[in-house]
């Protein structure tokens, strides 16, 4: 195990960061489409009939089109504005602290018989809350563990894999899917330039992959992981942590009831607003799929969070004066700067990839050689999640590593009739997984570091070893369910199938 770890880690060293790996590739697809637009490659639409011919960027207009649209190319970028919105309101509400008492409450305050099950709800579900949820879960966990007289690794392990395994699950909608919604969206264009794939296209399968992930880790870890620690890594009786465990002060408390509240006349709203069949937010029919209310979820999801992070903040002294809202929304919204300038190294490589029609050719390529060997249906779903689950070990960044995918197997299983939000929810569960068991994750050594508060002399393999089964379990219980979601017809998000027709 620990040659293999080794091997990774080196293996991952060597990879660039992303913004420079897009760059390369950027570089990479105005060469090739120099080489093949030379040759005249081209190949054949099957749904349109019509030849798609590569077009070269070190052409006059290719020149040309790569120096006007360097900024276009950023500021349409359509994960860019979905983001930077959802994050302005996710925000504050977290930068009030609301996010940390709402993972205190539902840990710390869980029945001692149904404590795995709530860690694995609150880090799963947590992941609304970003890096928050590794930093406040993981040594809450492990101290609430320790308190009931359990095995405080067990606990961090729980978390761990709560906040990593699970992190593309959640109850909620969270950053996470309008951003991969808005990749999905500009690589699905690549095909169709009407297409639109909206945050909540995975919310039905996401939101019930919640309950299913959290059964099967608290098997692992009450059957598995805690057995084994028992005996691996006994606690001494007379061993002490120095974590303090949280109360609330009465301020919280009043502010967690009025955030319930205002959940509540939010969602009455939003009920009043969209159930007259002659709402605005209907479409021509009277329906809701699709309709401006499932494009307007992202401003909704704003108000939301803006809304409790206005309660909380008001009722617990966190915002005093209104000059507070504005900087903590600036606050949160200097966390993205990396993926900002990520963003623009990537929005200039699909940019690239579109225009030089080299995404349609590999797409209708791609498609007529799965088509051709047989390759479709339910093996070609498990080999896709494998591969993603591979890929995350060495690039544990998913909207790197979905930036990377989606331009090229987007299009090309469009093209044998896969809906691009069912690609994306494929790749969700890959993405997820084995975010625990990469060296390369971030989060990586800040578990290993919690868990050697309670072992110091806890390593890497042992590290490794806890979360292993957490792993493997998420990804075949994952994959499994969506293969018993698929068997049974039914819809992964409003009116989203796995085929589009």
């Amino acid at each position: 195990m620990q040659s293999v770890l080794a091997s990774i880690e080196r293996v991952g060293n060597k990879l660039p960061h992303p913004f420079i790996l897009f760059t390369i590739l950027a570089v990479v697809v105005v060469v090739i489409s120099a080489l093949l637009a030379a040759f005249g490659v081209s190949a054949v639409n099957p749904q349109t009939g019509d030849t798609v011919y590569v077009q070269s960027l070190l052409s006059g207009d290719g020149v040309e089109f790569m120096l006007t649209s360097v900024v276009s190319n950023f500021v349409n970028f359509p994960p860019l504005g979905l983001i930077l919105v959802v994050m302005f309101g996710i925000g504050l509400a977290d930068k009030v602290g609301l996010m940390s008492t709402l993972m205190q409450v539902s840990v710390a305050k869980a029945p001692p018989s149904l404590l795995t099950f709530c860690v694995f709800m609150a880090g799963i579900c947590g992941s609304i809350a970003s890096d928050a949820n590794y930093l406040i879960l993981i040594p809450l966990a492990a101290m609430v563990y320790h308190s009931v007289g359990r095995h405080p690794i067990a606990g961090a392990a729980a978390a761990y894999a709560a906040a990593g395994a699970g992190f593309d699950a959640s109850l909620f909608i969270t950053v996470g899917d309008a951003l991969f919604a808005g990749i999905t969206t500009e690589a699905a264009r690549l095909v169709d330039p009407d297409a639109y794939v909206s945050p909540v296209d995975n919310y039905y399968f996401v939101a019930c992959s919640v309950f299913v992930l959290a059964i099967a880790g608290t098997l692992i870890i009450d059957k598995v992981v805690e057995p084994r620690l028992t005996r691996t890594l006994p606690m001494s009786k007379d061993f002490k942590t120095d974590i303090i465990k949280p109360e609330l002060t009465p301020a919280e408390k009043r502010g967690l009831k009025r955030v319930g509240f205002a959940t509540l006349i939010y969602l009455a709203l939003i009920l009043i607003a969209v159930l007259p069949e002659a709402s605005p937010l209907r479409n021509e029919e009277g329906g809701l799929i699709p309709s401006p209310f499932l494009r307007s979820l992202v401003p909704l999801m704003f108000g939301y969070f803006v809304t409790i992070g206005l309660v909380y903040g008001i009722t617990t002294g966190k915002i005093k004066t209104s000059r507070d809202v504005p900087q903590r929304m600036a606050e949160s919204a200097s966390d993205l700067a990396p993926t900002l300038v990520l963003f623009f190294a990537i929005a200039q490589f699909i940019a690239y990839f579109r225009w030089s029609e080299l995404g349609q050719y590999i797409a209708i390529e791609g498609s007529n050689i799965l088509q051709s060997t047989g390759f479709t249906g339910l093996p070609l779903v498990g080999a896709f999640i494998a591969m993603s689950a591979v890929l995350n070990v060495f690039m544990t960044s998913g909207s790197a590593q979905w930036a990377l995918m989606a331009p090229v197997f987007v299009p090309m299983l469009m093209m044998i009739d896969f809906d691009p939000a069912f690609v994306l929810a494929m790749f969700r569960i890959g993405d997820s997984s084995t975010n625990i068991i990469s060296p390369m994750s971030p989060y990586f050594s800040v578990a290993l570091v919690y868990m050697q508060r309670y072992k110091p002399d806890m390593g890497l393999g042992t590290l490794i070893a806890t979360m292993l089964p957490l792993a493997v379990t998420f990804l075949l219980a994952w994959s499994t369910f969506l293969m018993f979601w698929l068997a049974m017809g039914w819809p992964i998000g409003p009116g989203v199938y796995m085929m589009a027709n």
